[in-house]
């Protein structure tokens, strides 16, 4: 088969494609890879990839992570920035005339232009945030709202899409095809999330699209995390409020336990000061190889991202969640209603010993991160997906 992937986003959008294309590949399907410049490029990898044009990070460098300011500078910055990969990924579909196609669900016009040439469209939700269920809302509440409402607010997605305009459905009216996905994969642990009783056959939650690790840690960072207790701290593409102010607690509060911090800065969510770079209880990184680093760490802080979230309970690291927005403070209640970790913390945070406690309390989860953690290893999430596909193809 001809599969073709386009996704839109930070990270945590872009990694979980690259692992299923590289899936694809191995299965010797013709794969073709979409994105924006925000993934740096493979060409080890066995399949084609194609750049998205704009930057995500370059957006959130300029305009952070406030949703406010998100609305207020859209249709200036964001919305030609979507417009143009939207577009791109538009032209690509018709010219590959691929059989399958794999989309995030920002590139809304995906599903249209995929049956406008015959193709399979595929929804990869990085998260339950578009398949209606009763038994939990959508990823962007954090409150049960019970059976009905948590169902209806399912449509909170499909008017937020609309309140930016129908292009889609608009193309898919003129072309008389459906805007609405064939398949839909979730690509989270069904450990963490399972597969609600009322999906409809063609919805599937798959475990987490992830690639193995080749890295390894650099002589500094092995030295570092050989010896004595690591907190882990980072919080990804997460940019908002006082980045200094905000590692300063951190690592106050690391300290009086008798724990070192391994700070990732990200995306600029995180930033030492002078005596955090010049203190030996304090390494920093802009990123880190996840699967090389986290058997050494004892408990991390992060802000709760679909992909950072999977990362430490396979590892069998307990996780302190500073959520952000949109599902991040979704993941940190399910994981502490889960009996996985504790209650989140505020991203604005500004007292050591508020955060120390919710340390010392997510060493109490030790044991069930653990048992959650060889279920997720378990489970592979690219190879079901692939399947899934293969199968309904």
């Amino acid at each position: 088969m001809r599969i073709y992937l386009t996704t839109l986003g930070s990270r945590g959008d872009n990694e979980p494609f690259r692992a299923l294309a590289a899936e694809a590949a191995s299965r010797g399907h013709e794969v073709h890879f979409a994105h924006t410049s925000d993934l740096p490029s493979d060409p080890s990898a066995g399949y084609t990839e194609w750049e998205l044009p704009g930057s995500i990070e370059h957006w959130i460098s300029e305009s952070g992570v406030s949703v406010i300011k998100a609305l207020k500078d859209y249709k200036e910055h964001l919305q030609p920035l979507q417009q143009a990969i939207v577009d791109e990924s538009a032209s690509h579909i018709r010219s590959l005339m691929p059989d399958v196609v794999v989309y995030h669900p920002k590139v809304q016009i995906a599903p249209v232009v995929a049956h406008e040439v015959g193709a399979i469209a595929v929804l990869a939700e990085p998260m339950p945030i578009m398949t209606p269920t009763t038994e939990f809302p959508t990823g962007a509440i954090v409150a049960d709202l019970g059976p009905w409402l948590n169902r209806q607010s399912y449509r909170l997605v499909e008017w937020g899409i609309k309140a930016f305009g129908d292009q889609a459905l608009t193309l898919a009216r003129q072309l008389g095809v459906s805007a609405t996905p064939d398949l839909t994969l979730c690509a989270v642990s069904p450990t963490l999330v399972p597969r609600p009783h009322d999906w409809p056959d063609t919805a599937q939650v798959t475990g987490q699209w992830h690639l193995a690790s080749l890295g390894s840690l650099d002589t500094e960072l092995a030295e570092f995390v050989a010896s004595g207790e690591v907190l882990y701290a980072g919080v990804g593409s997460m940019k908002r409020g006082d980045p200094v102010r905000r590692a300063r607690v951190i690592v106050d509060a690391a300290r009086p336990l008798g724990m070192k911090t391994l700070l990732v800065t990200g995306w600029g969510g995180l930033e030492p000061d002078e005596e955090m770079v010049n203190s030996p209880d304090v390494v920093v990184r802009e990123s880190v190889d996840h699967a090389a680093v986290l058997p050494h760490i004892s408990v991390a802080i992060h802000h709760g991202g679909a992909g950072t979230t999977h990362s430490m309970v396979r590892a069998g690291v307990p996780s302190v969640f500073m959520p952000f927005i949109v599902d991040q403070p979704w993941w940190a209640m399910r994981l502490h209603k889960a009996g996985l970790g504790p209650k989140a913390v505020s991203p604005g945070c500004r007292r050591a010993d508020v955060l120390a406690k919710a340390i010392t309390e997510a060493k109490t989860y030790q044991d069930a991160v653990a048992t959650a953690s060889r279920a997720l290893t378990a489970e592979n999430g690219v190879d079901t997906a692939m399947d899934f596909i293969e199968s309904r193809a």
